[in-house]
């Protein structure tokens, strides 16, 4: 985000056809924000200094006090644009077609991603942040279907798809409350509210590996739901005095959840990070300047869930083995390039095709 980074162009326009150009623009800086992270993390991991990270620190981080490496950022916008662009494409489909839609564009990326860093893990390459031991066709088979965080030990596989378990559970929410969704917008968000604070009452001081997933998912669904706020309040199907007392309520348990401890594990600055990236959709949400309306930064958009997926399995690898023989700035903008054109080739032959795919089946069925 999955944005979500696994929405498309169609979800990204107004009622009135206007095409929202800022939130290509916001999934570009969270896919920025991501890979910049786990590229600060890698060197903060093996006790490396390096200018970028220190740039980053001394020119954002400390100014704004968010967490170290910006952990969280590019998530946190990524959770809100996921909020803003399945709130808008749920009013025009019916439950079941729109959940269908959501899982199936989700699934293929995901499959090829996990099935590489499976493998990758099995030659004994890192992929995360700690190097994990041979993995059976159970990991596997866990980790294709989201399954792998509820086990104990853990299994990250491809780490960042924990975020995919908070957008499944949202687009199950979502497609369970479009009809009330449509003729009371204020409802469904304020439902959510309490779901979230019961997920975090049943689950708070539990320590099996099913409480803490049960419990990120009350931690984390209330920042997707500020997503949807913006996109109801920004549609004005809910009155900006409204979406920001509901919105209140949410960051409100989002901050609870942080001081309560065992769910947020990225940082101390949690809450002012949200606050931060809340601002930033708030703001750009709309923008139509040159930037945002560019052909890079459109077709940047539409790779971010590529590039977010597979960037540590790209990244990782190839600065373990190069980054002790070569110059630090050489490699780290080798990774980075390595990673991007992985993600282009995942976008251009598993993304792409499977996106026609599913556009065709829904044809053929519609035609039906």
């Amino acid at each position: 985000m999955t944005s979500s980074p696994t929405e498309r162009a169609p979800a990204t326009t107004t009622g009135a056809g206007e095409y929202l150009h800022g939130l290509d623009l916001l999934r570009v800086i969270a896919s920025c924000a991501v890979v910049l992270t786990h590229l600060s993390a890698w060197f903060a991991l093996n006790h490396e200094e390096f200018w970028l990270a220190e740039l980053v620190e001394r020119g954002l981080v400390d100014p704004l006090h968010l967490n170290p490496r910006l952990s969280f950022l590019g998530v946190a916008l990524f959770l809100l644009v996921s909020g803003v662009v399945v709130t808008h494409v749920a009013d025009r489909e019916r439950p079941l077609q729109f959940l269908r839609k959501r899982v199936v564009r989700l699934l293929p990326l995901l499959w090829v991603v996990t099935a590489l860093a499976w493998a990758l893990i099995n030659l004994g390459l890192r992929v995360s942040a700690e190097r994990e031991g041979p993995l059976d066709l159970g990991d596997l088979l866990s980790g294709l279907a989201l399954a792998n965080f509820f086990q104990s030990p853990q299994v990250a596989l491809a780490g960042v798809t924990w975020t995919l378990q908070i957008q499944v559970a949202f687009y199950c929410y979502v497609a369970l409350t479009i009809p009330v969704l449509r003729r009371r917008p204020w409802v469904p968000p304020l439902g959510l509210a309490l779901l979230s604070f019961v997920l975090l009452l049943l689950n708070n001081g539990v320590q099996t590996a099913m409480a803490q997933q049960i419990g990120k998912l009350g931690v984390y669904l209330p920042v997707v739901c500020i997503g949807q706020l913006i996109s109801l309040a920004h549609s004005r199907k809910v009155g900006p005095v409204a979406a920001t007392a509901i919105g209140a309520v949410h960051f409100t348990l989002f901050t609870w959840a942080d001081k309560v401890g065992g769910y947020t594990f990225q940082g101390e600055a949690m809450p002012r990070t949200l606050l931060v990236a809340t601002l930033l959709v708030v703001l750009l949400v709309a923008a139509g300047g040159p930037v945002s309306r560019s052909a890079v930064v459109r077709g940047w958009s539409k790779r971010t869930y590529a590039i977010y997926l597979v960037h540590l399995s790209a990244m990782y690898p190839l600065y373990d083995a190069l980054m002790p023989h070569l110059d630090h700035t050489l490699v780290a903008v080798l990774g980075l390039a390595w990673a991007m054109l992985l993600a282009e080739a995942l976008h251009r032959w598993v993304e792409v095709p499977a996106d026609r795919a599913v556009r065709r089946w829904e044809k053929r069925r519609s035609a039906r």
